[in-house]
């Protein structure tokens, strides 16, 4: 028995455009890492062109000698 999976991608929920995965990588003053991820349209003429989906905050005083 034999299955195929076709990944459809997303689309905005605005303007119908496919969006993109983007990982914003940004340093405070203070040196603290801040990694926002999102959902982008592919649209530049979109009025709602990101969905923030989460914020990480990469805790590099913890690496592992």
């Amino acid at each position: 028995m034999s299955s195929s999976y076709s990944k459809t991608p997303r689309k905005c929920s605005t303007c119908g455009a496919p969006l993109f995965y983007r990982r914003d990588v940004t340093t405070s003053e203070s040196g603290t890492p801040r990694v926002d991820a999102m959902l982008v349209c592919r649209n530049e003429g979109c009025s709602e062109p990101a969905l923030h989906l989460k914020t990480e905050h990469p805790d590099t005083q913890s690496q592992p000698a």
